[in-house]
């Protein structure tokens, strides 16, 4: 592998012109894919398709059962005739948009706002499913200042309502980890190399790679559904990934040319070591977050390929482009100038590893106990993961205040009953509503095929673990009588198929992982090494994640509004991204060790070495991570702000306490057994490695 890489380093370097056409033509169409994209984006889809309440969504797309709501709120001092001027105006309007087929008004109770306000609640049937409801919220949304006079307030509410202000929000989020993150970015670059230029190329190279990556998702999107998370959870990922690519190979490439080696000779020689170990950490990555494609629900599915293509375009953009541009602007990003401050920073790497190496089981002990007591909260994770609806949306969102406006007037579930589809008759049905406390009305629709539409509605909230429990109940009792959708089924039906999938993906990562590892690495015993530490890391990430969602001090340190349940595509998404980021430092770690031990078979010396080079730029790279999940975790949206925190919570804790400590100390309690591989022996003869005289010099030096 290190010889193709070679070659390939050599040819890449021998035409550099088609190399950088090429690159700027993929950019533009990839731009031009890309930009279409959120106008393809096909909200929902995390419940199966088989699941029962999709199949109730599809019975009912073109019912008469409402699917949209408007919250009307009036003043006070509004005169009934007034209420009426403008009632039945906001009814006009409403059932002229185009998908609206009825418009009805619920029964008027007393006001029961704080300031008497009178709220007047009209339901919306709409033709075309969750689709066609989503494009009339839209419509609704855009025009919603003109459907009443100044001084009365609509809000458009519904699930269809909740998809497309779902949708709108997390490209809002977006747009801010955007403008936060990058700033941050290139601040830590610029530390890391001293040099705006030699700053600026990996993240000219990551912000191309996610431009080709995207447009491969735009040009995939008119053929395949892409889900609201699609472009969130690929640009966190291709940002980070490919900054860190290019940042590994650049690092490399002046280490070399600071023992005065020429740019282009450095270039060949960092991708023949450092440049195939990101050629494996891409592989890892790539195959860790197919795995997703495993759990049975499209929101993940097209949250993995989105992250599988852009994945994939920063490690060929990292390995294709990197290597020319550094050429290209020669000594303005390969030399550096900071001899010193490089120095004393390796230096104290060095210090680190020798001093973890000498008592590498006490350490071992230590910081395993650390990770596994963090790891404890998350024995609970089940009971706290849930979808929760409109109340994940901020405080300000519309869709949000229609849900409460319409909650103070007639309950917490008329406006989200739980729907059921009967076959027949609805009498095995209602015996089983009529001994249940927890129902207040039962409304049923015949649907003009023998089948009717039961709306219940219940004494409580729609997310709430007691609806659950009563959808539960309906479910057990049905006997195949009858099918239980609505708004809190599909959140159950949807949490059942992330917990379903998770055995699956994580079995399948960690078969990947010891795969990958075990051909990058030669050796046996290193991968299922690493495959223990993913598991301890893991469970340290996603237990710190519960306690900081979970109670009133974490929610307020992460600024949320207030404890919550975890959104069900956050620990799956979690768990496939902290493995690959975990490989990935693993690979390029161990690599580095690697090429120390086979020239001197100093077992020790080669992990003081490798954390001694490459600890600098991992922090520098989990320091990059951490910025871009930052963005996110400063997002409106509960789920991205738990995304957010916890893949900045696993990249920390990988970075210092895994990479820092437990990867040195493991190592050194393993001894040489760490190389084992068949037919090659534990140790090797010692050979004193060739220092370059100008090291040899600043050593007498100082």
């Amino acid at each position: 592998m290190e010889q193709l890489m070679e070659r390939a380093a050599r040819a890449l370097l021998a035409r550099r012109g088609r190399v950088l056409v090429v690159w700027a033509l993929l950019c533009v169409v990839g731009a031009g894919f890309a930009a279409g994209l959120p106008g393809r984006i096909v909200s929902g889809g995390e419940a199966p398709a088989s699941a029962d309440s999709e199949k109730v969504a599809r019975a009912l797309a073109d019912s008469p059962l409402p699917s949209l709501f408007l919250a009307v709120r009036l003043p006070a001092d509004a005169s009934p005739a007034l209420t009426e001027q403008v009632v039945t105006k906001v009814a006009d309007e409403a059932g002229d948009v185009d998908g609206v087929t009825r418009v009805s008004r619920l029964p008027d109770t007393p006001p029961v706002t704080e300031d008497g306000a009178r709220v007047v609640v009209l339901n919306l049937s709409t033709t075309g499913g969750t689709d066609g409801a989503i494009k009339v919220a839209h419509e609704l949304e855009s025009h919603a200042e003109h459907l009443a006079p100044e001084g009365t307030d609509v809000y458009v509410g519904g699930f269809g309502a909740y998809r497309d202000q779902l949708t709108a929000l997390s490209q809002h989020d977006l747009e801010q980890a955007e403008r936060l993150g990058l700033p941050i970015v290139f601040l830590v670059l610029l530390l890391t190399f001293g040099s705006v230029w030699a700053a600026g190329l990996p993240l000219v190279i990551a912000l191309s790679g996610l431009l080709m990556g995207l447009g491969a998702v735009g040009a995939a999107s008119y053929v395949l559904p892409m889900s609201d998370f699609v472009t969130n959870s690929a640009s966190m990922i291709g940002v980070a990934l490919g900054v860190d690519y290019a940042m590994f190979l650049l690092q490399r490439v002046r280490e070399l040319t600071r023992r005065g080696t020429s740019t282009d000779e450095a270039i060949v020689q960092a991708m023949r070591s450092t440049g195939t170990a990101v050629l494996w950490s891409a592989v890892t990555v790539l195959a860790a977050e197919a795995t997703l494609l495993l759990v049975d629900s499209r929101s993940i599915r097209s949250a993995a390929f989105g992250m599988v293509m852009v994945t994939l375009f920063a490690g060929l953009t990292a390995l294709v482009v990197a290597p020319v541009l550094i050429s290209l602007f020669g000594r303005r990003v390969a030399v550096p100038r900071r001899h010193a401050a490089e120095g004393a920073s390796t230096a104290g790497w060095r210090r680190w590893a020798t001093r973890v190496t000498g008592r590498g089981a006490l350490w071992l002990v230590v910081s395993s106990g650390l990770l596994v007591a963090l790891a404890l909260p998350a024995l609970g994770l089940r009971d706290h993961v849930s979808i929760s609806g409109a109340s994940t949306l901020p405080a300000h969102a519309s869709v949000r205040q229609a849900y409460e406006q319409a909650a103070l007037r007639y309950g917490p579930t008329a406006m989200s009953p739980v729907t059921v589809l009967t076959d027949g008759p609805d009498a095995p049905l209602r015996q089983v509503l009529a001994s249940s406390p927890d129902v207040v009305s039962v409304d049923a629709v015949p649907l003009g095929d023998g089948r009717s539409a039961v709306a219940v509605t219940t004494t409580h909230e729609p997310y709430s673990a007691a609806n659950r429990d009563f959808v539960q109940m309906l479910r057990d009792r049905s006997d195949g009588d009858y099918l239980v959708g609505g708004e809190t089924a599909a959140s159950m039906d949807a949490t059942r198929a992330m917990f379903d999938g998770l055995p699956r993906v994580g079995v399948a990562l960690l078969v990947v992982v010891a795969l990958v590892l075990l051909l990058a690495l030669r050796s046996v015993f290193l991968p299922l090494k690493a495959v223990a530490l993913v598991v301890v890391s893991l469970g340290a990430s996603l237990g710190s994640l519960l306690l900081l969602t979970s109670t009133e001090w974490g929610a307020r340190l992460i600024g949320a509004s207030g404890p919550g349940d975890i959104h069900p595509i956050v620990p799956i998404t979690i768990v496939a991204v902290t493995v690959a980021l975990s490989t990935d430092y693993e690979v390029i770690l161990i690599s580095r060790m690697k090429e120390v031990f086979e020239r001197t078979g100093d077992n020790r010396g080669a992990i003081v070495d490798g954390v001694e080079h490459t600890g600098g730029v991992i922090t520098s790279a989990a320091a990059i991570m951490v910025a871009v999940f930052f963005g996110f975790a400063m997002a409106d949206l509960a789920p991205l702000k738990q995304l957010g925190v916890g893949l900045a919570i696993a990249v920390v804790l990988d970075a210092t306490v895994v990479r820092g400590v437990l990867v040195p100390a493991a190592m050194a309690v393993m001894g040489a057994r760490n190389w084992w591989w068949p037919g090659r022996p534990v140790s090797l003869p010692v050979v004193p490695e060739p220092r370059p005289r100008h090291a040899r010099l600043e050593e007498v030096a100082s």
